[in-house]
């Protein structure tokens, strides 16, 4: 996902090691997405079946299968990987929201930023051991509602030829 926007940068930044980068959060309250993410999300499915044609998010597009939590930890975005703080860093990415994704009892690090202008969720998977082995990536678009419990997320690919997948909010309580 992510691994085909980032990889010509991270070449360009392994040829100048010394660039050090540590990311920080840039909380922002009329960021819609950010101010509004936290919590549980649940699958929509007739909104999603009218979007994909299918009511279930597409195999291979993401790890979370019907639901997922939010939860902020700004000590995440400390604990980014250089290789990929440097190239969030140099492209002048702020980053607006980090913590956990959680799904199916598993907690995935993530931070919120944009991309090409759209709000971007950049994830990680664990590989080998290391909990930041594998970076991936989705849009993401939240609606607000009058009252918050009727909030939609809306969460597509890494690139803007995917369709989204509607989630409404749902009490999921935190692992943390």
């Amino acid at each position: 996902m992510i691994r085909y926007q980032l990889p010509l940068a991270l070449v360009l930044f392994a040829a100048n090691p010394g660039i050090a980068a540590e990311l920080t959060v840039e909380t922002d309250k009329e960021n819609v997405v950010a101010s509004r993410l936290e919590g549980g999300w649940h699958l929509h499915n007739d909104l999603t079946k009218r979007l994909t044609g299918d009511a279930e998010p597409q195999p291979g597009e993401l790890p979370f299968r019907g639901q997922m939590r939010f939860d902020s930890d700004q000590s995440v975005a400390g604990k980014v990987p250089g290789k990929y703080a440097r190239v969030l860093t140099e492209r002048k990415m702020k980053i607006y929201m980090a913590g956990y994704i959680t799904s199916a009892g598993k907690a995935y690090p993530f931070v919120l930023t944009n991309i090409h202008g759209n709000p971007h969720v950049l994830f990680w998977l664990e590989r080998d051991g290391d909990p930041f082995g594998n970076v991936e990536s989705f849009n993401i678009m939240l609606t607000v509602a009058k009252d918050k419990q009727n909030d939609l997320l809306f969460v597509g690919g890494d690139f803007n030829n995917q369709p989204f997948s509607a989630f409404e909010r749902a009490d999921l309580r935190s692992t943390k």
